[in-house]
């Protein structure tokens, strides 16, 4: 159990560190290495205490959704830490777009709630990725 929480919490540090790095005007962080311990932290305790709840009181959207809203467990999950983690924040942005020869893809103004969601979206698919790299 031990192994688990402490692999756990190795691997949402790494996610958070790499996040940060990859989305650095989004996502900012003071306070250097504790900073991103605490939010590891913070993170493996919202997901093995309050993810639980969040997810049972969205049961019902869940079903509807075969779910696919559970990602909105995560988002809070986010928000939560970045409530309780003075120096983690996550900031609007404007992303310019991209023009390719066969996509193009308009600029968006993100907001706080879209910057959220992007995010979150970045942040669990580099959780994923290293919570399938490093297991037994």
């Amino acid at each position: 159990m031990l192994r688990l929480l402490l692999r756990s919490l190795a691997i949402n540090v790494a996610s958070v560190y790499i996040a940060v790095s990859i989305l650095s005007g989004i996502v900012t962080y003071v306070g250097g290495i504790q900073t991103l311990i605490l939010a590891g932290l913070a993170i493996a305790l919202g997901n093995l205490f309050v993810r639980p709840i969040i997810n049972l009181l969205l049961l019902p959207i869940h079903l509807v959704t075969l779910g696919g809203f559970r990602w909105v467990s995560n988002v809070v999950i986010l928000y939560l830490v970045t409530r309780f983690v003075s120096g983690l924040s996550i900031n609007p942005f404007t992303f310019s777009g991209i023009t390719l020869p066969f996509l193009i893809i308009p600029a968006i103004n993100f907001s706080a709630f879209g910057s959220f969601l992007f995010v979150t979206f970045i942040f669990t698919l580099i959780f994923h990725f290293l919570y399938w790299l490093f297991q037994d």
